[in-house]
């Protein structure tokens, strides 16, 4: 079993609340207890501070330098909906060029900004390859196939994208990347990505001896109000994204790969 698999079992929020109710069944004593520490929890991954304050400890400051001209801008890969696109594949009234975005596609979007506005001469990344097995069927998602449409359809030359291998996972990206720079130097690079991503996926790529400036997008900027502290089904899709972040750091820290 892949790490990512098993970070994805237990990064379940609702996991734990279900745990903790059988607990609460079969314990004949410290029901009280028991109770309390479940409505706390509840409560905790449920209001979207949760997820606001974990991101304010988690981020990493950025380094970009907007007086300097970066040889590349690399950008995380995973900035579509690849579910959307595998569970429609083969339908005749989706078009194939025709993508679905979500809040990770600001990434790309900042990557072809700093190329346009010359702050950087290359756009750098790694195809994200996704598969899906049904009915004993293999379906392939490409996200090469967005990443050129959107960049060029932006105002980019072909000639200033370059992906630079297949990747199914943020490792896959730093290694790759590692690869191309021993073949292809590069002065300074500035890298992007997702601002809950960032710390991890640095992380990978100091691991290869990359020491890239970075450039984060998706900042958490919320406002706290009282509708901060109140439970919403905001709050718990925050905080599995901080758990899945957590455990994933610890899982590739434990296999040394960051």
């Amino acid at each position: 079993m892949e790490l990512v698999d098993i970070a994805k079992f237990c990064i379940n929020p609702l996991l734990y609340v279900f745990l903790g109710s059988i607990l609460f069944i079969f314990m004949k004593k410290q029901r009280s207890k028991i109770a309390l520490l479940l409505i706390v929890y509840f409560y905790l991954i449920s209001i979207p501070v949760t997820g606001y304050l974990f991101n304010k400890i988690w981020k990493i400051e950025d380094t970009f330098n907007p007086h300097k001209i970066y040889d590349a801008v690399v950008v995380l890969a995973g900035i579509s909906n690849p579910d959307w696109h595998l569970d429609r594949d083969g339908l005749p009234h989706i078009p194939n060029d025709f993508f679905i975005a979500n809040a990770r596609t600001e990434k790309i979007l900042a990557g072809i900004h700093l190329i346009k506005s010359g702050k950087a001469k290359l756009l750098l990344m790694g195809n994200a390859v996704y598969e899906k097995y049904e009915r004993g069927i293999r379906k392939t998602y490409n996200e090469s196939i967005f990443i050129m449409k959107i960049a060029t359809e932006m105002g980019l030359r072909e000639n200033q994208i370059k992906i630079y291998g297949d990747v199914k996972r943020t490792l896959d990206e730093a290694t790759s990347l590692k690869q191309y720079r021993d073949h292809y130097p590069m002065k300074d690079f500035l890298f992007v990505a997702n601002e809950i991503d960032m710390r991890r996926a640095l992380a990978m790529l100091k691991k290869q001896g990359l020491h890239p400036d970075i450039f984060s997008v998706n900042k958490e900027n919320m406002e706290i109000t009282w509708k901060s502290f109140i439970p919403q089904i905001d709050g718990i899709m925050s905080t599995q994204e901080c758990f899945y972040e957590s455990v994933a750091y610890v899982g590739y820290y434990i296999k040394g790969d960051l």
